[in-house]
């Protein structure tokens, strides 16, 4: 049987186009040969640079990834941020745990991790957890150094005042 070179033509190009498709998901975070995987949602004021595609962990280990950012569209939670990601295994934690946000470097990029609790009702898929952020190592610094600097511009300006007063 011989195939006509339109026919492998038709082929090529069938199988082009789906390996775009797969890349293109790929590349955005999305897996498409992944099984069915669980998603949660946690709720922030201020995502403070958290992606899409950004890394979720527990305990460490990479288990899936943040997979969509809205806003609350409920009146009384309006300018809220609503955070879905996913889990790959089958870690069962209970709906009191916590999905903190986190420096993952010293580049400013950030991850999302799952401090799992394991008291109460197990979390299901679609459920929302408590949304925490943790400080990174800048703010806490600036904190810290922030009454420092009023403290040092106020003995200056008594320096200062002490100066004119000698001369």
């Amino acid at each position: 049987m011989k195939i006509s070179r339109e026919f492998k033509t038709g082929i090529v190009t069938v199988a082009v186009i789906a390996l775009f498709v797969w890349g293109y998901n790929y590349m955005k975070g999305l897996n498409l040969f992944d099984g069915t995987l669980k998603t949660y949602f946690a709720e922030y004021n201020n995502v403070q640079g958290l992606n899409t595609a950004s890394v979720v962990t527990i305990n460490g280990v990479e288990v899936g990834k943040v997979v969509n950012i809205s806003f609350n569209t409920s009146p009384e939670k309006r300018g809220n941020l609503i955070v879905e990601f996913s889990v790959e295994n089958d870690f069962e934690f209970s709906k009191k745990s916590v999905a903190k946000i986190y420096s993952a470097s010293l580049m400013g990029g950030k991850s999302l991790a799952v401090v799992p609790l394991y008291e109460g009702e197990t979390a299901l898929p679609g459920d929302f957890l408590q949304g925490e952020i943790e400080s990174d190592i800048f703010s806490s610094v600036s904190e810290k150094l922030n009454p420092l600097q009023a403290k040092v511009e106020n003995v200056i300006v008594s320096a200062d005042s002490l100066m004119a007063g000698l001369t």
